[in-house]
């Protein structure tokens, strides 16, 4: 089945330019240059534990304070309790990727935001802050090797957001990291004919069938538009990637290939299949998400202040229950449905249950007499988190940030806990 070719010359140019822009620390150089060790199951068969590092930021215009770009970046940062330099140079790795973010968002980023307001305003059209955001799983963590998978997602109000995919790949003893050939073997053409080689066969299998979605040109591009870094271990194979718009239409999504560690051999290095887990980064995407609602429940509907409402000029005397006026809950419903997908059972009753909101006849009205300010100096712009005690059904969450209050700065520990009811991860408090 022929499938209809779309790769424009200005879409190629939007993700070179996403390339530059938002991946400068990608292609950083790397971390050190002697050549990698040979790795066995017996040297470093535990994985090494890593903190999830998360730094948000909301950018303002200083004229009239609109938000014109919303920014978030979470990257790894392993524990180093014994300062071991190898471990060092690789978070030395994200720090210098993550400050290459900041800097490229705030001076490219924040500038072209500020031009799609002004021309949102002359073409009478409703502006939308700029969003940009980086997140990583973990693919492989184990046997002195660490293999890293980052989510770069840009929406600047196209007609749909721009995602690129970025890896690395580390010898823990080292701290290096590793190219094709220190894992492949051979040269740097052999490595990357390895590469295309399995592209080919593995488009070839498809053709002729429902499953073939490629551009008529796609084995053209596997060569022309693959780039040598975009590859990860897996806990049993070799994947290396292609970016959106390479081989294949954006619905496609990012094009993925694998070689089983078992076709692989002889590698240049020994790389054992880990017991397959998925549980921990399911655990951690949630977490990190659990952590973004709660800020905003706390912030916004049970905390600090309530959902707005919409108050008459000449109210009741003694009457403080007025409709609430929020796009995201015009119902009790709606907002009943957003507590219990973030706390368990007892929680989320007790904070519907606690006379804040009211349910009159299925619309949503607030009690504005319960609406009470508190001293919070908590900052949850940058944190880090990691998951300790973890089960099937329950698991220790730990964040670290900072008080800021007006007694002094104070790093702080928060600890959490998750519990799993009804087959989803929810905050038990």
């Amino acid at each position: 089945m022929r499938k209809e070719k779309f790769f424009p010359t200005k879409v190629l140019l939007l993700i070179i330019l996403l390339l530059i822009v938002l991946t400068a620390g990608c292609s950083s150089k790397e971390v050190v240059t002697s050549p990698p060790s040979k790795t066995t199951e017996t040297e470093t068969p535990s994985p090494i534990q890593i903190s999830h590092k998360v730094y948000a930021e909301t950018l303002r215009d200083d004229e009239d304070g609109t938000i014109l770009l919303e920014l978030k970046i979470t990257y790894p940062e392993i524990k180093n309790p014994g300062n071991d330099s190898s471990i060092s140079k690789i978070n030395e790795y994200y720090e210098v990727q993550f400050n290459d973010f900041i800097t490229n968002i705030i001076s490219e980023g924040l500038a072209i935001a500020r031009e799609d307001k002004e021309f949102a305003k002359s073409a009478e059209y409703e502006f939308r802050p700029h969003e940009y955001n980086r997140s990583f799983s973990i693919r492989y963590n184990g046997n002195n090797l660490l293999s890293v998978l980052s989510l770069q997602y840009q929406n600047t109000g196209g007609a749909h957001p721009n995602s690129f995919w970025c890896s690395e790949t580390f010898n823990v003893s080292t701290g290096k990291k590793l190219t094709l050939p220190d894992i492949l073997g051979g040269s740097r053409e052999d490595a990357l004919n390895m590469v295309y080689e399995t592209v080919l066969a593995q488009i070839k299998e498809t053709e002729g069938t429902d499953k073939f979605i490629f551009f008529e040109d796609c084995k053209n591009n596997a060569r022309n538009y693959y780039s040598e870094d975009d590859f990860v271990l897996t806990e049993n194979s070799f994947m290396f990637y292609y970016q959106l718009y390479t081989l294949a239409p954006y619905a496609v999504g990012f094009p993925v290939f694998e070689i089983p560690f078992a076709k692989l051999d002889p590698l240049a290095m020994n790389i054992p299949v880990l017991p397959v887990d998925k549980l921990e980064n399911e655990l951690y995407n949630r977490a990190e998400m659990l952590i973004d609602l709660n800020k905003v429940t706390f912030y916004e509907i049970f905390g600090l202040s309530m959902l707005a409402v919409e108050i008459p000029e000449n109210p009741p005397n003694n009457n403080f229950v007025f409709p609430v006026k929020d796009e995201r809950f015009t119902t009790f419903a709606e907002l009943e449905g957003f507590v219990r997908n973030i706390y368990v059972k007892s929680e989320a009753d007790s904070l519907l249950n606690n006379g804040r909101y009211q349910n009159i006849d299925g619309k949503l009205y607030a009690d504005i007499s319960k609406d009470g300010g508190v001293g919070y100096y908590v900052y949850w712009n940058n944190y880090s988190y990691e998951i300790n005690d973890l089960s099937q059904t329950s698991a220790t969450l730990l964040i670290y940030t900072t008080d800021d209050s007006p007694a002094g700065k104070e790093n702080i520990t928060i600890t959490a806990k998750m519990q799993k009811e009804n087959s989803t991860w929810l905050l038990e408090k």
